[in-house]
């Protein structure tokens, strides 16, 4: 079930009633022609826009978390979800009086970070939202961790919301839809996802989503699963902010949900958009041994990026970002009146392929001038107000980054 965020993005917003809600969510093109130009939230470095379709899931409802590449199984996602030691920071998070879950990630002893949008929308139909980069109490939510077929949860004592999210204009928000939740105790025999002060990340490295969201297998409530993610592109929310021209700019990344084509030629300055990012992630799944990769749909709202990098020859997990979003390239509803993005999608997968991307939000900012523009890596470095929160939430002033002998820094 797809809910928008423009119910959500500003503080003290009154509650809307569900049926309200739901009603006004599912189907944009309700509004006004005018109205549907701000759901065109988005555009990438080949000028199209993009709708910004925010992913929530009611886990009572129907919904769908992956759409899969139709060459694996539902076992080749379950293993892929345990290859990895980072991934189990992965979580899920659970509101018990409203419904809503989500999956997250544990960055501190005690602190999960996941999707904003679904925090705000747990809080909004509980109470009104305060003043903005304040610790809201809540109750009733729980963090559920799986270690090797293992569960264990823990009970939320308060969440965090970056004001950027709740204060900015509709589009611009979508690149701080990160809040942080923090537990009542800390978590114990899971160690928390690393994350970098500063990174190079070549254009090719390994991209994880591991998520909880699995109501498209009934009967199973729990259930971890992780895809890849096969290449990576700039996505810049519409409209534009003064921050695009800025040196460090925070940004969202997009990612193409493809299908394999060998025969692809490489591209040149005249190929266009679908064909040259399909023959990236081609070559990349190839490259990153043929593993599953997806769609994220409804369900893996929340839900942590790793990505791969080499660190003195040794290769390491490190968090990049948070699953938000999914969007058609073009920018434009498919779906006829009536039904829902993501049914349409699973009713008709095969337009799906080279139509659809995936979206996560970022820990960290962008550096608009690489020192090497033709070295396909850019260098990113942590949000410094994301660390604040942290802090914040923490309870202390000064971060305690570890630091690695490498170009990149961890914590």
């Amino acid at each position: 079930m797809v809910f928008y965020l423009i119910f959500f993005h500003k503080p003290n917003l009154a509650i809307l009633s569900f049926s309200h809600l739901l009603r006004e969510s599912l189907d944009p093109r309700n509004k006004s022609e005018d109205d549907n130009t701000e759901f065109e939230s988005g555009k990438r470095r080949f000028g199209k826009k993009c709708a910004l379709l925010l992913i929530y899931i009611l886990s009572a409802a129907p919904s769908f978390a992956i759409v899969s590449d139709g060459i694996h199984s539902n076992k080749d996602y379950v293993n892929l979800a345990h290859e990895h030691s980072a991934f189990e920071s992965a979580c899920s998070i659970f509101d018990s009086r409203t419904n809503i879950s989500q999956s997250g990630v544990l960055i501190a002893p005690n602190i999960v970070a996941t999707a904003a949008h679904g925090i705000a929308s747990i809080l909004n139909k509980t109470q009104t939202i305060g003043s903005a980069a304040t610790l809201v109490p809540v109750s009733g939510v729980k963090v559920t961790f799986d270690l090797n077929g293992y569960q264990s949860s823990y009970e939320v004592e308060s969440v965090l919301i970056d004001s950027r999210y709740l204060n900015n204009i509709l589009g611009v928000e979508a690149k701080y839809d990160i809040a942080l939740v923090k537990l009542k105790e800390n978590v114990k025999g899971i160690t928390p996802a690393k994350t970098f002060n500063s990174a190079e990340i070549p254009s090719n490295s390994p991209l994880y989503v591991v998520t909880f969201g699995n109501v498209d297998r009934p009967g199973r409530y729990f259930s971890k699963r992780a895809f890849m993610l096969c290449e990576m592109d700039s996505f810049f929310p519409s409209p534009f902010d003064d921050e695009v021209l800025e040196l460090n700019r925070s940004m969202l990344i997009s990612s193409l949900f493809f299908k394999p084509d060998e025969s692809l030629k490489k591209p040149t300055a005249n190929t266009d958009e679908i064909t040259s990012r399909t023959y990236e992630a081609t070559q990349n799944w190839i490259t990153q041994g043929r593993k599953p990769y997806g769609l994220a749909l409804p369900g893996t709202s929340g839900a942590p990026v790793f990505v791969t990098l080499t660190i003195n020859g040794k290769k390491e997990d490190f968090l990049f970002g948070l699953v938000t979003s999914f969007s058609h390239l073009s920018g434009k509803f498919q779906a006829p009146t009536g039904q829902t993005e993501h049914d349409y999608i699973l009713r008709n997968k095969d337009k799906a392929f080279g139509q659809y991307q995936t979206i996560f939000a970022l820990f960290y900012q962008e550096d608009s001038l690489p020192l090497n523009p033709h070295a396909n890596t850019k260098l990113y470095k942590k949000d410094m107000a994301f660390s604040s929160l942290l802090n914040q939430l923490q309870g202390r002033t000064n971060g305690n980054d570890r630091r690695s002998t490498g170009k990149t820094r961890r914590s």
